[in-house]
C-alpha cells in the first residue's frame, strides 16, 4: 500500500475549491488573478490549483448569484474582473462552514479509530 503523503504526490481541491473561492471572496473582494495567486499560494503545496477551474468556478458562481462583478479599469494595465460575494453567496458560505466542520468531526473520530486500532509499529 502506498503511503498517502509521499513525496511528489498531488491533490486536486475537488468541490472544496468553492469554499476557498467564497471565502477570499469574503475576505477581501478581489479579482480573478488575485483570488488565483492567494489560492496557489495558501493552499498545501501538494493541492493542484486549475487556473482555468477558477475562473470557471467564478463565472458560475456569478451565474447562481453567489457573487457578482465588475470591470475595474483603474491603474495601469488591463481592465480587471472585480467579485464581491452577495448575501447568497454569505448564505453558500455559512452552508460550507457547516458541511466542514461535520466532515472534519468524522474524519478525527476516524483517525482517532485508526489510531487505536493499528500496531504500534512504527510505520504512519
Amino acid at each position: 500500500m502506498t503511503n498517502a503523503m509521499e513525496p511528489g504526490r498531488r491533490y486536486q481541491t475537488g468541490k472544496h475549491l468553492e469554499a476557498f473561492i467564497l471565502l477570499f471572496i469574503y475576505q477581501q473582494p478581489s479579482h480573478g488573478g488575485a483570488i488565483l495567486k492567494r489560492l496557489q499560494d495558501e493552499l498545501p503545496p501538494v493541492w493542484v490549483i486549475d487556473s482555468g477551474g477558477v475562473y470557471r468556478l467564478l463565472r458560475e458562481l456569478e451565474s447562481q448569484g453567489a457573487v457578482t462583478s465588475s470591470w475595474v479599469t483603474e491603474g495601469q494595465g488591463a481592465p480587471k474582473r472585480f467579485y464581491q460575494i452577495t448575501p447568497e453567496g454569505r448564505e453558500r458560505l455559512n452552508q460550507w462552514s457547516q458541511e466542514l466542520r461535520v466532515r472534519r468531526s468524522s474524519m478525527d473520530l476516524f483517525l482517532r479509530w485508526w489510531d487505536e486500532a493499528r500496531p504500534d509499529d512504527g510505520a504512519s
